[in-house]
């Protein structure tokens, strides 16, 4: 069922990725933080934690000599102020205490309590490191199915990898969520998180290989291989789920930037590794591997000692 239904099963995300791409874009595309855009963040000490960031968003908006977009967050008394574009540098301090006072007017106990900068240069940096991470650890991973397993079975967990990342970058654009380092951090860790599922399924195929006839049907092998993890997957995916979803209602908003994408990342994660990474391996194997028509069952079982 799941390999004879494989292009259902990969339309879904490919339409959700499209659909998002579409509907993002039509909402203004891609919301890049500073630490992709650069800009300046300057953290405010409200002196009361009873404060509306979207207040102290427009007090900094109204301040003149502040341009680009403007983004607040509340970190219990503090006001983290983000502008992705100050104007001149040499005008920095200034327009700084300018945007303090402004906020003080509506809250009295306001005071400047840090400031940083970071330079196209730095964001320039950054990507290239970000797309390098995420590059280094799909290829490492890449690798160690490669030699645990199969090539095959890498490259059908890479894929389901990729789609997952695919589609947490789209509901980011959706729902205009800030694409920055902690962005990153969490791609990196749903990486982690998500390869395990898809490592216990191919370990299950590949201990079936050596209870079942050479002559099973390698779909009914993989149907029932995830079967068998199912309630594995889905128990273990729920649990962390709910903990998530947990931090992300509870926690601050400076938590709930990373632990969104998170959700999402489970989520899809999840589906990935039942209906996407086995599906392909079993095509790439009928196709490239040594019995063409069938499915190499000598070559994984080697693997069991």
């Amino acid at each position: 069922m799941i390999v004879k239904n494989f292009k259902w099963f990969l339309m879904l995300p490919i339409a959700a990725v499209v659909a998002a791409l579409i509907v993002g874009f039509a909402c203004g595309g891609f919301n890049l933080g500073l630490d992709f855009t650069g800009g300046t963040v300057i953290n405010i000490e409200m002196g009361t934690e009873d404060f509306s960031d979207q207040t102290v968003a427009d007090a900094v908006r109204s301040v003149e000599g502040v341009q680009g977009e403007v983004s607040v967050t509340k970190s219990e008394n503090v006001a983290i102020v983000r502008i992705q574009d100050i104007g001149d540098e040499a005008a920095t301090g200034d327009l700084v205490a300018s945007i303090v006072d402004k906020v003080a007017e509506t809250y009295s106990g306001a005071e400047q309590k840090s400031i940083d900068s970071v330079g196209g240069t730095a964001s320039g940096e950054l990507i290239k490191n970000a797309a390098l991470s995420i590059a280094i650890a799909g290829i490492l991973m890449l690798i160690y199915i490669w030699i645990r397993f199969d090539l095959y079975s890498g490259i059908g967990a890479l894929a389901a990898l990729l789609i997952n990342i695919l589609v947490m970058v789209c509901v980011m654009c959706i729902f205009r969520v800030q694409l920055d380092s902690t962005f990153i951090a969490a791609c990196l860790t749903i990486l982690g998180y998500s390869i395990n599922d898809t490592v216990v399924l191919f370990d299950r195929i590949r201990e079936n290989m050596g209870k079942f006839d050479k002559n099973t049907d390698s779909d009914a092998l993989v149907t029932t291989s995830v079967k068998q993890t199912l309630g594995r997957t889905i128990n273990t995916s729920a649990t962390t789920l709910i903990m998530v979803a947990c931090v992300f209602i509870l926690g601050v908003d400076s938590i709930r930037i990373f632990t969104f994408p998170l959700l999402i990342g489970i989520v899809v994660g999840t589906y990935s590794s039942i209906f996407i990474a086995a599906p392909i391996w079993i095509k790439l194997e009928k196709k490239f591997g040594k019995g063409k028509k069938t499915v190499s069952y000598t070559h994984l079982r080697a693997h069991e000692t």
